[in-house]
């Protein structure tokens, strides 16, 4: 007879859950929004939050607000169908989705397995009625016929299908425009029971959106993820060091709570961090295991979300936040607007594009403003590799990525905007 296997680790496992996607301890600063949502999709197809879109940048947790939602639905009794459009294929695999919904004896494509869990879903879930549903659907029928048939036996049963689709912003267009129009005339004109909660970067707003063949998703409600406040951050710190069996000093908390930022994910970065480096829970989260958890927050923070996050730009697009960096992070548009930058006719264009990515925010329409996803640390670190890089090519450094030589001109009343250790007379403009 085999022994079973021991454990891997004694210690109490890490709280936090710094991985994209991962259901959080508890969920902070998306209260009102959750809510929202749920008020909407219990209100039916005649609410205009039935068919919803979450933006955001990156780390801001949508898929972890889709997530709590999803078992919201489950747990009233809907039919829910959750995918992604990372992949191609996604007709594919929500045809394979129902599918699976025919022949199963569960109608959760992925069941946890937690005894808790499935003693609930035994007493609320109504399974007959689901499967009855799903074995009306003929495989040999077109994708908007099966969800219209699906939607029409939950609305029998004062319920409702609902489709989840994350990570819209990598989806393959034609899929895409395709599902569109589906939906789009499954849901035109009479009130079907079909919700859709969908999920994709900000940028979408000005390119998936703009699409006239998505007119469904155009036509969605919008959600905009709210940032984090430091009431959420200190809440969210607290309660998962407490509830896990640690400590945390009242003068690191203050710490931890300013490096996270507005970012979920980088609050999450910043917990597991700290409970590593004190060794919780044996030890308390001080001063000391809070610094040091700061560094190596931003560390990860840098090379998981801002490195990505800036290649995927355009040039002219680093060459803007590589001038905001120079200037401190926080500069008026009219001073980021040189002959270092792209040209003012695609100032607004690349500004509009950044806000929207997540990298720069506007305060009061007279500022703009770098932000957590690619801060003046990070944005420090890119340039200060890029001269090197360059330096070991043998090539030259624009101006754009230097200081500024900023030599006062009595005669044009201005300081020189040229590169520190320029050649020639300075120039003011």
């Amino acid at each position: 007879m085999t022994e079973p296997l021991a454990p891997l680790s004694a210690e109490p496992p890490n709280p936090f859950t710094p991985d994209f996607g991962t259901d959080p301890h508890c969920l902070v600063g998306r209260d009102d929004l959750v809510a929202s949502l749920r008020e909407g999709l219990s209100a039916g197809p005649r609410d205009w939050r039935f068919h919803s879109l979450l933006l955001g940048p990156r780390g801001t947790g949508k898929t972890v607000v889709l997530g709590h939602i999803k078992e919201a639905a489950r747990l009233a009794g809907w039919i829910v169908l959750p995918l992604d459009a990372s992949t191609d294929g996604v007709e594919d695999r929500l045809d394979a989705l129902i599918d699976w919904a025919r022949e199963s004896s569960d109608l959760d494509p992925d069941p946890s397995g937690r005894t808790e869990r499935s003693a609930v879903s035994v007493k609320l879930w109504p399974f007959e009625w689901q499967r009855e549903a799903a074995r009306e659907v003929r495989p040999k029928w077109d994708l908007r016929r099966r969800l219209t048939v699906l939607a029409d036996h939950a609305g029998r049963h004062d319920a409702a299908v609902l489709l989840i689709l994350d990570e819209m912003q990598s989806g393959e267009r034609r899929e895409l425009r395709r599902l569109s129009a589906d939906l789009q005339l499954i849901t035109k004109g009479e009130k079907v029971p079909l919700a859709f909660l969908g999920a994709g970067l900000s940028e979408m707003k000005h390119t998936m959106l703009e699409d006239k063949k998505m007119s469904f998703f155009a036509r969605c409600h919008r959600a905009d993820m709210p940032p984090l406040l430091r009431t959420d951050a200190s809440r969210f710190l607290r309660t998962a060091v407490q509830d896990a069996g640690g400590r945390i000093d009242a003068g690191a908390l203050p710490l931890l709570v300013d490096a996270c930022g507005t970012l979920p994910y980088k609050m999450q970065l910043v917990g597991h961090c700290a409970w590593t480096a004190a060794g919780a829970p044996r030890a308390p989260i001080d001063e000391q295991s809070a610094v040091v958890a700061i560094q190596e927050a931003h560390a990860l923070m840098h090379e998981r979300v801002s490195l990505p996050v800036w290649e995927s730009l355009r040039p002219d697009e680093k060459d803007y936040l590589r001038r905001l960096a120079s200037l401190g992070g926080e500069a008026r548009p009219h001073d980021i607007a040189s002959d270092d930058v792209a040209g003012s006719r695609n100032l607004g264009r690349t500004l509009r594009h950044l806000t929207n990515v997540g990298c720069v925010v506007q305060r009061n329409s007279q500022v703009v403003m770098l932000t957590d996803l690619v801060p003046e640390r990070s944005m420090d670190a890119i340039v200060a590799e890029e001269r090197i890089h360059l330096a070991t090519d043998g090539a030259t450094v624009r101006s754009l990525t230097l200081q500024r030589c900023n030599e006062w001109m009595p005669r044009a009343q201005a300081r020189c905007i040229l590169a520190s250790g320029h050649g020639g007379g300075h120039r003011s403009r």
